[in-house]
C-alpha cells in the first residue's frame, strides 16, 4: 500500500512537471510569433529555438522558426524548418502557405502556387494563402487572373480583411491609388487588427503615390511603433521627408535603417542624396561610395558626376 502510494505521489509529481513545461512551451511559443510581429526576428528565433529544446518535434515551433528565417531572407534554412513541421504534420495549412511564400521569394511560381493551393484544400478560410496566390499570378503578367480571383472571392466573403487587403497591394502596384486605399480603409474598418503593420505601411504608399505626404507620414509612424525594427519603415517614412525637404529627419530616418539592415544599398544612397541636397557633399560622397560598392548604379553615377575631386582630396 505505501509503495503504491508513493508511485502515486511520483506520478503525479512527474505529471505536473510536464504539464507546467507544456505551459513554459506555450507562452514561449507566443512569445516568439509576438516577436515576428514587430520584426525582432533574432530574438525570436531565439524563442523557437528554446521551445524545441524544452519540447522537441514542436511543429509549431518549427513553422515559427521557419517564418523568422523568412523575413530574414535566410530562405535554405527556413525551407528546412518549415519542411520539418511538415513532415511532423501533414495537414498544417499555414506551413504551407509559409512554404509557397519560400517558393515566391525564391521565384518558384510553380512551387509557390501549388503550396498555395495545398493549404486552401486543408483551410478554405485561410485567405492569406488566396492573396499570395494573387500576388504571384499578378507577379506573372497574369493581372486578370489574380484579380478575378480575389474580385470573386470578395463576391463571396466580403466581410474579410485579408481580401481586400490582398487587392489593396495589387492596385498599389498598379498604381491605382484611390482605388488601392478605398480596400486598405475597408480592411482597416472589418478588422482593425489584421496584419496592422503591413496594412498601414500599404496604405501609407497609396498615400505617398496620392501625394498626401502629412496621411503618408502618419501611417509610416504607425508601422513604425508597431515595429520599431523595421528598416522598411523607416526608409518609407525617410522618403516623405526627402519629398518634403525636411532633408535632416530624411538622413535620421535613413541612418535608423541602415543600423537595422545594413545590407541594404539604396538607404546609403538616399541618404547620401539627402545629405546632398544640404550641401554636405563629403557625407553625401561617403554614402555613394558605399552603395556603388554594393552595386546601386544610380550611386556609381552621382560619383561620377560630383564625387571625383572629393575622392581626391
Amino acid at each position: 500500500m505505501r509503495r503504491n502510494l508513493v508511485f502515486l505521489i511520483f506520478l503525479l509529481g512527474f505529471l505536473g512537471i510536464l504539464t507546467g513545461q507544456s505551459g513554459d512551451v506555450e507562452i514561449i511559443l507566443k512569445s516568439g510569433y509576438e516577436k515576428i510581429a514587430t520584426q525582432d526576428y533574432g530574438s525570436a528565433i531565439k524563442d523557437f529555438n528554446k521551445a524545441l529544446r524544452m519540447q522537441p518535434g514542436l511543429a509549431n515551433a518549427y513553422k515559427g522558426r521557419a517564418e523568422a528565417k523568412y523575413y530574414l531572407s535566410q530562405y535554405d534554412e527556413a525551407l528546412k524548418d518549415v519542411n520539418k513541421a511538415l513532415e511532423i504534420n501533414q495537414n498544417y495549412a499555414e506551413a504551407y502557405l509559409l512554404r509557397g511564400m519560400l517558393y515566391q521569394a525564391q521565384k518558384l511560381s510553380t512551387e509557390a502556387i501549388a503550396d498555395f493551393d495545398k493549404a486552401l484544400s486543408i483551410n478554405p478560410v485561410l485567405f492569406d494563402a488566396l492573396v499570395q496566390k494573387a500576388i504571384v499570378l499578378y507577379q506573372n503578367d497574369k493581372e486578370k487572373e489574380a484579380f478575378d480571383l480575389i474580385n470573386n472571392a470578395i463576391s463571396k466573403q466580403s466581410g474579410q480583411a485579408a481580401l481586400y487587403y490582398g487587392r489593396g497591394v495589387l492596385f498599389n502596384n498598379k498604381q491605382k491609388f484611390e482605388k488601392a486605399l478605398a480596400d486598405f480603409n475597408k480592411c482597416i474598418e472589418l478588422n482593425p487588427d489584421y496584419n496592422p503593420f503591413y496594412v498601414y505601411l500599404a496604405r501609407g504608399t497609396a498615400y505617398l503615390g496620392m501625394k498626401e505626404y502629412e496621411l503618408a507620414l502618419n501611417d509610416f509612424s504607425k508601422s513604425i511603433e508597431i515595429a520599431p525594427k523595421s528598416a522598411i519603415a523607416y526608409s518609407s517614412r525617410a522618403k516623405i521627408y526627402y519629398e518634403t525637404e525636411k532633408f535632416n529627419e530624411a538622413i535620421a530616418d535613413y541612418e535608423k535603417a541602415i543600423q537595422l539592415n545594413p545590407d541594404n544599398a539604396a538607404a546609403y544612397f538616399n541618404q547620401g542624396m539627402a545629405y546632398f541636397k544640404i550641401d554636405d557633399k563629403r557625407s553625401a560622397c561617403e554614402r555613394f561610395h558605399k552603395a556603388c560598392s554594393m552595386g546601386n548604379n544610380n550611386a556609381c553615377k552621382m560619383i561620377l558626376i560630383n564625387c571625383m575631386e572629393e575622392r581626391k582630396k
